[in-house]
């Protein structure tokens, strides 16, 4: 069995940190990625003090915009608050994951969350001997590429299934948030699609969802999408980008009805589309009355809806040069019955 179904895109809701480290935040996105329809959740799991080093986030600080090793342990999610939400999000028929940016927390995730698979965030796809760690522990992988190469990942994708990985999913994103329309290369994705030889989905900080829906009728096999409750909260960088609850639900709505249009359509549909064609399409007319015994030319034929029961605007090249049968009235339809 693979984590990937074979008859629907796999949505996952990204909670992140849009939560700010809020356990009745975090809680709320489980119950709206369930009542949107997603298939998973995922949340992001560190250690501070494992993730960031103090003295260098503390140096940087005025370049970088943040002290991001405060920024970081203010949104810390703590082990116990993420084995609520797993066992709230199972409870709602949700598959819950999360990313680890550390070993701790990708420790945490195996041994005692037992998470079904693992997401490997940009920041991370290039740290060759984490991504064995990773690979190492026999569980699917999604990874995103938002900060590597193409050839880096190939590296990274090779690398997870040597290590062990059984399943790996690629994820075309761009690491900038917003992402403008522009820089959201979907040619990429269509490349990654050709290279790396696996599933390739989407992780999309654009600001709506119609990238996303692009990516889909572009053969994406998953999308992830931030969840916020207010796009203009300056707390995160993800939330420009991010979703509303009512517009994730109306995104995986039309994920849905977009996976229908790309189908097989309906059995019933010739015997529908003919019904249309009885009043829609054109049948051959009589421009004035014509008698009984009249030969046919071309003067003679207009074309008029509903074509029901006459002759089809398609065989009017056959009918020049016929003799009529039966006399017919102006602006009557010429029956197959009315010829000789």
């Amino acid at each position: 069995m693979t984590l990937l179904p074979d008859d629907r895109v796999f949505v996952v809701c990204e909670a992140g940190v849009t939560n700010y480290g809020d356990p009745e935040l975090a809680h709320r996105q489980v119950d709206v990625a369930a009542e949107s329809g997603c298939d998973a959740v995922k949340f992001q799991a560190w250690r501070t003090d494992s993730l960031v080093s103090r003295p260098v986030a503390e140096r940087l600080a005025g370049e970088l915009g943040f002290d991001w090793y405060e920024r970081m342990a203010s949104r810390e999610l703590p082990p116990d608050e993420l084995v609520r939400l797993r066992d709230r999000a199972t409870g709602r028929g949700l598959l819950f994951f999360a990313t680890p940016h550390d070993e701790a927390s990708l420790e945490l995730l195996v041994d005692e969350l037992d998470v079904p698979c693992l997401k490997v965030g940009s920041g991370e796809a290039s740290n060759w001997r984490f991504l064995e760690r990773i690979g190492a522990c026999g569980k699917p992988v999604l990874i995103a590429f938002g900060l590597q190469s193409d050839d880096e990942a190939l590296r990274a994708v090779a690398l997870l299934r040597e290590a062990g990985a059984p399943e790996v999913v690629a994820f075309h994103t761009v690491s900038l948030y917003p992402t403008p329309a522009a820089s959201a290369n979907l040619r990429r994705f269509v490349r990654l699609q050709e290279l790396l030889d696996v599933p390739v989905g989407i992780s999309d900080h654009t600001v709506g969802w119609h990238v996303p829906l692009a990516a889909v009728a572009l053969g994406a096999r998953a999308i992830e999408k931030h969840l916020t409750f207010d796009r203009t909260d300056p707390r995160s960088l993800d939330n420009p980008g991010a979703l509303e609850p009512d517009e994730l639900g109306r995104m995986v709505a039309q994920v849905r009805e977009l996976e229908l249009a790309l189908g097989e359509p309906p059995a019933d549909d010739a015997a529908r589309l003919s019904s249309s064609g009885d009043w829609a399409l054109q049948a051959v007319v009589a421009t004035r009355r014509l008698e009984a015994g009249h030969v046919l030319t071309e003067d003679d034929l207009t074309f008029k809806r509903p074509a029901r029961g006459g002759i089809p605007a398609s065989e009017a090249g056959t009918l020049p040069g016929r003799r009529l049968r039966n006399a017919v009235d102006a602006d009557e339809q010429i029956r197959v019955e009315d010829l000789a």
